[in-house]
């Protein structure tokens, strides 16, 4: 059923609106507290609801149940509804310029949508199903359909790539739940290792195991069960490897992408679009691995676009270390049970476009998200993401955006970065009452920008300080008065350690004091955003980079002699002056064409390709293992797109097209 046909069935069936108001306000998801506030009149002495509901009406007024109702109001008269044509207008200037559907009331009312998102379909468009299913649950007799008929999911185009991903969670989900060894070592790891005892009983936690699709690598000393897995599956290596999830070594062997790693798929509806991996060994090189894939809309966006203020996280399992940290807090604790956490999906998962969207959701109705709250981790890989993410929500989606800053302590030795899970074994019961504090304590991003960068300056003396200051002004510019006082002391640990004695601590606060106070607070205009967009770039901030995973190959044995860059060179005695040569990077493409074509070449590094093709070389072709932007950074040659068509006598003819 499309959206269309819902909404000329609810109009075909008779239901009145006052019908949908009535359930709606009565309803445990309608704020009916914010509601008593607003209009008293509405309720009696014991605080039960008194409207009359008057469904055989075509019109009559009543009490306005919109949260952004301006004024209070005395008598039922501010709010009219239209029982046959399910519109409504409210005199109190609540609603939108434009008529809302009875789906978009059911969103105002029950999802928290104010009227100026519910009337833009690109910005209501993700609460359509969830309020369409709201009115099934209340009226399905009335409206003759189920709630099976609504449950709609993502729609998309399953390709090779999204089975091999589907397969590859199935697969590492099956070990987690259904194979003793397996299921035992994930079920300590997150229950006695993590934060997940302080959120889930032992039966609990099976549930969420399952709903989450939580995985687990196998282990063996080839390391490929995965990829033999793939394999009996019938799937290519080729696809295989274009799916990211095994890697080809040196020598020829293709192994598992993952290994001794419990499993987290990134969803977006039924849609498989990245994979996170957590190293259960704490003394790996790479603890954290993610195989991040691109969606159009952030998959948490229903979570925040109703609150004032939100969270952004890296994902996994932070949201639940939240809950867990904040489940005895109350005001904070009860915020987050309405889920206002956006999970960016790495550093790199949260794009230009996802900031643009929020924008939209700010310009339609500025009374919702102002305020965003970065708890990325505290080291290096953290510290630029929240540079990138908050540079995207501050300057993009114009919402102001503040710093938690997680602590950094002593473990074994070695600096200890700790994320939100490691709170619980870093302060135990306290963990709550410490991240309460560090909220208390966010700093701007402006601040914590300032800060980063004179870190990074490695400064020596005053004079550095100086010029590290004015260097990076347009940061500090933006600060309040009052914020610079409070980092100032940050400030001075920075400096104080270069001068070795030789002035002490209130000198130079009164110094720098003065230098701080003197500098105006200045507001952002779309050319400083502009400036500040150009010095990100220049310290590599700012850019969109592809984001090239590590592998950690200790546990792989002994890695055989490097293949060559480009293969099929060998079959000359020397090497031709060629004017073009024709590549692929479809090794059993290559092996069954190379004998009859001269001239094909198996590349197994691109970005080598431009030093060992031969000199003289006019043009390359290439097939579609490789996708355009694959030589957006080769000038060398001429590049042409082919394929190969096949004529009835079974001889292969090279078609090929300019780009």
């Amino acid at each position: 059923m499309t959206g269309k046909e819902f909404l000329k069935r609810f109009e075909a069936s008779g239901i009145p609106l006052s019908a949908v108001y009535k359930v709606c306000v009565n309803a445990p998801e309608f704020d009916k507290e914010v509601f008593k506030k607003k209009a008293p009149g509405a309720f009696d002495y014991k605080g039960n609801l008194r409207t009359v509901f008057k469904d055989h009406q075509s019109a009559f007024p009543t009490y306005c149940p919109f949260p952004g109702h301006k004024k209070k109001q005395q008598r039922g008269d501010a709010f009219v509804l239209h029982n046959k044509s399910h519109s409504f207008h409210c005199y109190g200037g609540c609603g939108s310029d434009r008529p809302l559907n009875v789906v978009q009331f059911v969103m105002c009312l029950i999802l928290g949508v104010s009227p100026e998102v519910a009337a833009e379909f690109e910005l209501s468009k993700i609460f359509f199903w969830p309020a369409v299913r709201f009115l099934v649950k209340h009226f399905d007799k009335e409206l003759g359909i189920s709630l099976a008929d609504v449950s709609k999911k993502a729609v998309y185009k399953e390709d090779v790539k999204q089975k091999i991903l589907q397969a590859t969670v199935d697969y590492y989900h099956f070990l987690a739940t259904e194979v003793g060894k397996y299921s035992d070592k994930i079920d300590h790891y997150y229950l006695e290792e993590r934060f997940f005892k302080y959120v889930y009983t032992k039966e609990e936690f099976q549930e969420h195991k399952i709903n989450s699709k939580i995985g687990i690598t196998p282990s063996s000393p080839d390391n490929n069960m995965l990829y033999k897995k793939l394999k009996k599956l019938k799937f290519s290596d080729k696809d295989i490897l274009n799916a990211r999830v095994c890697i080809k070594l040196d020598d020829g062997r293709i192994i598992d992408a993952y290994r001794n790693h419990a499993i987290i798929p990134y969803t977006y509806g039924d849609r498989i679009i990245g994979l996170y991996g957590k190293n259960f060994n704490k003394n790996a090189k790479i603890k954290h691995k993610r195989l991040d894939g691109y969606y159009d809309t952030p998959t948490s966006l229903q979570n925040i676009v109703n609150e004032e203020e939100f969270y952004f996280v890296e994902g996994d399992n932070t949201e639940e270390a939240l809950f867990a940290i904040l489940k005895e807090r109350g005001g904070l604790y009860e915020l987050l049970m309405r889920r206002p956490i956006l999970k960016t999906m790495g550093s790199k998962g949260f794009k230009d476009e996802h900031a643009v969207i929020l924008g939209n959701y700010r310009e339609a109705d500025p009374r919702k998200l102002k305020v965003a709250y970065s708890i990325f981790d505290p080291d290096s890989a953290g510290r630029k993401g929240t540079l990138s993410v908050g540079r995207k929500l501050q300057n993009i989606s114009k919402i102001k955006v503040m710093v938690i800053r997680m602590p950094i302590l002593e473990k074994d030795g070695k600096p200890w970065h700790l994320d939100v899970n490691d709170l619980f074994e870093a302060y135990q019961e306290n963990a709550g009452i410490i991240f309460e504090k560090l909220k208390k304590n966010a700093i701007s991003l402006d601040a914590f920008t300032v800060l980063y960068f004179l870190e990074e300056e490695g400064i020596r003396d005053y004079a550095d300080a100086r010029i590290a200051l004015k260097r990076h002004a347009q940061y500090l510019d933006y600060v309040p008065k009052e914020e610079r006082l409070f980092i100032m002391e940050e400030l001075l640990d920075l400096l104080i350690p270069v001068f070795e004695g030789e002035i002490n601590r209130t000198e130079l606060r009164n110094d720098l004091k003065e230098l701080l106070m003197d500098r105006p607070v200045l507001k952002r205009t779309e050319e400083t955003i502009l400036e500040e967009e150009e010095a990100l770039k220049e310290l590599g901030l700012g850019e969109e980079e592809e984001v090239i995973e590590e592998d950690d190959l200790e546990d792989v044995g002994p890695i055989g002699p490097t293949i060559p860059a480009i293969e099929g060179f060998e079959v000359f005695d020397t090497i031709p002056s060629a004017p073009f040569w024709m590549i692929t990077q479809d090794e059993e493409f290559y092996k069954q064409h190379k004998e009859r074509m001269l001239g094909l070449l198996f590349v197994n590094k691109l970005e080598r390709m431009e030093e060992e093709i031969p000199n003289g070389t006019k043009m390359i072709l290439y097939d579609d293992s490789f996708n355009e932007k694959d030589f957006n950074s080769i000038s060398k040659f001429e590049t042409f797109k082919f394929h190969f068509e096949e004529d009835e006598k079974g001889k292969l003819q090279t078609i090929y097209e300019r780009k």
